[in-house]
């Protein structure tokens, strides 16, 4: 079944690729590519980012790295070899500014733990707001708790963020 699907999206694909590649002076009409075949992917552009190795400012088009399946960009190829060499618990770390941010997490504390955030934070969303937790596991934990709980508990967690 999962080649069968593949061909279907290959052989749709390629229509659309000769479909959108055909020249204007043809005789005979293009048939309109289907809407289904057109795959779009937008990147993901964070205004602001620093390079997790020497701190100076980044672009997306600068040099990557990884953190789990998530782009680091760091300033040349050496600071992201550098990146890609240091242990997991330290990419995390230092990686935590462009990571959080790609997972659409604002918050730099754990309203559990009460931790900072790294990189392998992760999220859960709480009335329509994404919220980081300082593992699955945490966030697992808060998923599980009743409405009334949870609601109570991020509003201690904000008290004590403002204080």
């Amino acid at each position: 079944m999962h080649t069968t699907i593949s061909r279907a999206i290959l052989a749709s694909t390629s229509l659309f690729l000769l479909t959108a590649c055909q020249t204007t002076n043809s005789t005979t009409p293009a048939p309109a590519p289907l809407a289904s075949t057109v795959l779009r992917t937008e990147p993901i552009v964070l205004v602001e980012m620093t390079c997790p190795v020497t701190g100076e400012t980044v672009t997306c088009e600068s040099e990557v790295a990884y953190f789990e399946s998530y782009p680091v960009y760091c300033l040349d190829r050496a600071s992201a070899r550098q990146f890609a060499s240091l242990e997991m618990k330290q990419r995390a770390r230092l990686a935590a500014e462009q990571v959080l941010a790609q997972k659409g997490i604002r918050n730099t504390t754990c309203p559990i733990t009460g931790e900072t955030l790294t990189a392998a934070g992760s999220p859960a969303i709480f009335e329509g707001e994404v919220i980081g937790f300082a593992s699955a596991a945490d966030a697992n934990q808060f998923r599980s708790l009743p409405p009334e709980k949870r609601a109570k508990l991020i509003e201690q967690w904000r008290a004590s963020e403002s204080a």
